[in-house]
Order: C-alpha cells, then sequence, then structure tokens
C-alpha cells in the first residue's frame, strides 16, 4: 500500500503522544491538539516551499544608455545583503541566484546593426543580452515559482517579459517608471535604446522592427490592454502618441495626485485580467529623486517610498505576480550618500514584494508560540 508522505508524518507523529498512564484526559486532549497543529504547521510549510521558490538573475547591461556604473547595481545589491533581506521577509522563501547573466554578441547581429539600426547604439549588444536573459527567465520559471531581474538598465525589460511571455503567454504588464520606454529607433531623439523596450513587445508595433526577427525570437506578444504604466512624468511626444492612439493605460503624476494611490491601484488592478500572471517592471527612477537619486534619468516628483511600497504590496497581494525587474540603480552617480538611500530603497521595495508586511509578522513557525501557556 503506497502512504501519503503526510500521512506517513502524522503516524510517526503519533508515535509520541503520552499514554494515558503519563497523563490526564485533560492533557491527552491538549498533547493531541498540540500533535495536530505541529503536523499541520510543517504540511503548511512544506507545500509553501513548493509555492515560494525565487530564483534571481543579474544582468549587469549598460549599453542602453550613455552613463556608465548601472552595470554594478546587481553586485552591489547582493553586498547589501539582498538575500537576507528578502529571506528576513519571508522565512518560506526558498532562494536561488544564479549570478550574473553571460552573453555574446555573433556576426548576425552584428550586420543587423550595420544594415538597419546602426543609428541607435549598442543594438547588437542590446539584442544579444536579451536573447540570453529570454532564455534564462524560462528557465529560472521552470525550477522556481517566482524570479528576480537585477538591471542593469531598462533595456533588460525586453528580454525580462519576452522570456516570461515565452513561459507564461497569459501575462499582465506593470511598468512603474517616470519613462514611457516605447520609443522606436525611428522616433527615439537620444538612441538609447533603454528607451525602447517595451516597444518590442506589443504586436501593433513589430512591423517598426521588421528586421529585427522577433518573430522567431519572442512569438509571444503582450496584448496592449494587459498594460499598465504608473508613475509617469517624463514622456516623448512620439511616445504620448503611441500610448494615445492604442489606447494604453497609464497613469502618470499628475493622475496619481488628483485620485491618489488607493484608486490608482484600484484601476490597475481592474485592467489586469484577474487569470493572468503578473510581471512587475519597476525603474528606481519611479520613485522621487529625493529617495532615489543615483539613476541616470531622475525626475523630480516622482512617487514617495510609501506610494512605491504600497504599489508593489497591492501587486503582491493578488498572490500573482510571477516575475519583477529592479532597475536602473547607479552607484557612480550621487554621493555615497545619495547610493545609500537609493540602495535602501530599493531593498525596501524588494522585501515588500517578496513578503515583508508593514502590518506585522504573519508566519510563526520559528517561534515558541507555547509562551502563553496551554490553550484552554
Amino acid at each position: 500500500m503506497i502512504v501519503d508522505s503526510g500521512e506517513s508524518e502524522w503516524r510517526q507523529l503519533s508515535c509520541q503522544v503520552p499514554s494515558d498512564r503519563d497523563t490526564d484526559r485533560t492533557g491527552s486532549m491538549w498533547w493531541t491538539r498540540k500533535l495536530a497543529n505541529k503536523w499541520l504547521q510543517r504540511r503548511c510549510l512544506s507545500a509553501a516551499c513548493e509555492q515560494n521558490r525565487l530564483g534571481i538573475i543579474g544582468v549587469p547591461f549598460a549599453k542602453g544608455q550613455t552613463k556608465q556604473g548601472v552595470e554594478l547595481a546587481p553586485d552591489l545589491l547582493r553586498q547589501n545583503r539582498l538575500r537576507q533581506v528578502l529571506q528576513s521577509s519571508d522565512e518560506r522563501l526558498l532562494i536561488t541566484d544564479y549570478g550574473n547573466l553571460q552573453y555574446a554578441v555573433d556576426e548576425s547581429l552584428l550586420q543587423q546593426q550595420r544594415q538597419h539600426y546602426h543609428h541607435i547604439h549598442n543594438y547588437a549588444d542590446f539584442m544579444a543580452c536579451n536573447l540570453a536573459l529570454i532564455g534564462q527567465v524560462q528557465l529560472m520559471l521552470r525550477e522556481n515559482a517566482q524570479f528576480l531581474a537585477i538591471g542593469g538598465d531598462h533595456a533588460i525589460g525586453f528580454g525580462s517579459v519576452a522570456g516570461h511571455l515565452q513561459h507564461t503567454p497569459n501575462l499582465s504588464l506593470v511598468w512603474i517608471d517616470a519613462h514611457a520606454d516605447i520609443n522606436l529607433h525611428s522616433t527615439s531623439q537620444s538612441g538609447n535604446i533603454h528607451g525602447m523596450p517595451v516597444s518590442f513587445l506589443l504586436p501593433q508595433l513589430r512591423a517598426t522592427w521588421q528586421h529585427a526577427a522577433l518573430d522567431k525570437i519572442a512569438p509571444n506578444c503582450l496584448p496592449k490592454d494587459q498594460l499598465v504604466y504608473i508613475g509617469l512624468r517624463d514622456i516623448d511626444p512620439y511616445e504620448a502618441f503611441i500610448l494615445n492612439k492604442f489606447g494604453i493605460r497609464y497613469y502618470a503624476m499628475d493622475s496619481i495626485d488628483r485620485v491618489g494611490v488607493p484608486k490608482i491601484i484600484e484601476m490597475t488592478l481592474d485592467a489586469l485580467s484577474p487569470r493572468n500572471k503578473i510581471h512587475v517592471s519597476f525603474d528606481i527612477d519611479a520613485l522621487d529623486s529625493n529617495v532615489a537619486p543615483s539613476t541616470g534619468t531622475a525626475v523630480r516628483g516622482g512617487l514617495t517610498l510609501r506610494e512605491g511600497i504600497s504599489i508593489v504590496e497591492a501587486l503582491r497581494d493578488t498572490k500573482r505576480v510571477q516575475g519583477m525587474d529592479l532597475v536602473e540603480i547607479n552607484p557612480k552617480l550621487g554621493s555615497e550618500r545619495d547610493v545609500r538611500t537609493t540602495v535602501d530603497s530599493g531593498l525596501e521595495i524588494l522585501k515588500s514584494m517578496f513578503g515583508y508586511r508593514r502590518s506585522g509578522a504573519r508566519y510563526y513557525s520559528n517561534l515558541d508560540t507555547g509562551i502563553l501557556g496551554r490553550e484552554q
């Protein structure tokens, strides 16, 4: 006979129940309740472990823009106890750090760059990095319930979301950023490709990247009605045209100021399909430069840290967030205090996303719950 592992465990624990000679009836009932609670706790923790595996990949890509230093962010966060911070936010979290992403640029990408995309910066490197990331995200989701990609600049958002879509076609995307990052190679004034990753994801814009072979490398597109922006306050003219032409939902800072974060969260969740998993792409410059000064394109008047935390808490509480990016922390910009402030803000966002609750601890498996005495 095949015995369920839980049943086997219960039998093993039951052997520890004292006999009637060792305790009176009241004591025996108390012991049984204690045993049952212990068994249920183990079962719940075992099930939780299956659902709380988190894979982390560092993506030290800095060629999507011109300011060096952002490539240092993944290791900087690790040095500032990233793993311990996440673990303390939820003791059930099982974390696998896959290190930093490696990639190589092949001749076909260089040829695409020379022939079709020479007027934007570092196209071949951008595509090589994101091709590697597409595969890495799929690997992490086969082995974990969730993943975290740490940039690097926001150019990595293409590969992170595209890889997520390959694994989970029914996906919604919440892009939390001061910028829309939906420029085309033909509309970008700077030529910096960290301002373009969303344009690679939408089917309505694929024709503008006709030489990038997107149908081959990232065949699953993101429906435009499953994209929501939060925190925008620096939108290029062509980006505004694209957003309005296709009716893409975006909640800029003036909307947030007018109706408040709780209403923005409500409208965001109403817009997302309840059947979909969620990808959250968080650019640190979504936060006001007072709390995130060390970033390449800081814009005043952004989200407060409390507002940023409230947004990720609400998304987390849907229990549908499967992937997250945190990007654009640049330790070469600003003073030592600026860097410390920015890193601390990033860690606060991450720990809230992966389990920390400002209302207090929720899980008690490491506590001596008998300190209050026997149950009556």
